[in-house]
């Protein structure tokens, strides 16, 4: 009875060695291997690691990888343009601005200073976004009821998380894309004083000061690179500034 069982055990065991093997890799190392797939735009992959970093590690702080989906479900919108893809770019930067928030939320106090910085960053992006999308429905939706407070308030949002940013970091520089750094966002809060100019009518003086700070203060561009005047005085000129660099910021790849 022995020598019949024998070959029947050694089957049964070498079949049992021959099974798929699952090797899970640390926390950190989940987060860079995201991060690669990030910025090879390979988004779905960048997810799922993102995900195992979160559900197959023992973290006491995941705000990384919260943080991580955050801007993998804002640059998956931002490839979605056009009209017909509206509903599903709106659920991905719902998607993105939660995972931002819950980063933001969890473990506030051991979060490191860069996460905290790049959930701002984010943040100022998709107040913005929130903003452009409300002044498009302002001016072209007559069925869907936008007022001009909400529009400011999403302005204001932004605004105070770029603030927020460049207090802590005024050189700041999003290590996973170099078009985003501390000029892109000042450029972009030059746009948002503009926008309130024309939305908070009381105030225009005001952002009018603030709108050509930032335009000086970005480090890359100046005015008087692309412009025959030296100094910004007025409106149109502001405009015109901002028309030129936007040029630069836009074709960043």
């Amino acid at each position: 009875m022995m020598k019949k069982l024998l070959p029947i055990l050694f089957l049964f065991f070498s079949c049992e060695s021959l099974g798929e093997q699952t090797e899970y890799l640390d926390y950190d190392s989940y987060i860079e291997e995201a991060w690669s797939a990030f910025e090879l735009s390979d988004y779905e992959t960048s997810i799922n690691l993102f995900n195992l970093a979160i559900n197959q590690t023992n973290s006491d702080d995941l705000s990384d990888a919260y943080s991580g989906l955050g801007w993998v479900y804002l640059y998956k919108s931002n490839n979605l343009p056009g009209i017909i893809n509206d509903l599903e770019r709106e659920t991905l930067r719902e998607n993105s601005f939660n995972y931002f928030k819950y980063a933001e939320d969890i473990y506030s106090d051991p979060i490191s200073s860069s996460t905290k910085n790049d959930i701002r960053a984010g943040l100022t992006f998709l107040y913005n976004y929130y903003a452009e999308y409300q002044m498009f429905l302002y001016f072209n939706d007559n069925n869907i009821n936008i007022n001009k407070g909400d529009i400011v308030t999403s302005i204001n949002e932004s605004l105070n998380e770029s603030q927020l940013l460049i207090q802590n970091d005024n050189f700041y520089n999003f290590l996973h894309d170099d078009c985003i750094d501390i000029d892109n966002i000042r450029f972009l809060r030059s746009k948002m004083y503009l926008n309130l100019m024309n939305f908070d009518n009381i105030n225009s003086d005001n952002y009018f000061d603030l709108l050509v700070n930032e335009l000086n203060a970005i480090n890359k561009f100046s005015c008087t690179d692309f412009t025959e005047f030296d100094n910004i005085i007025n409106l149109g000129q502001a405009i015109e500034c901002i028309g030129h660099i936007s040029e630069f910021f836009n074709s960043c790849d």
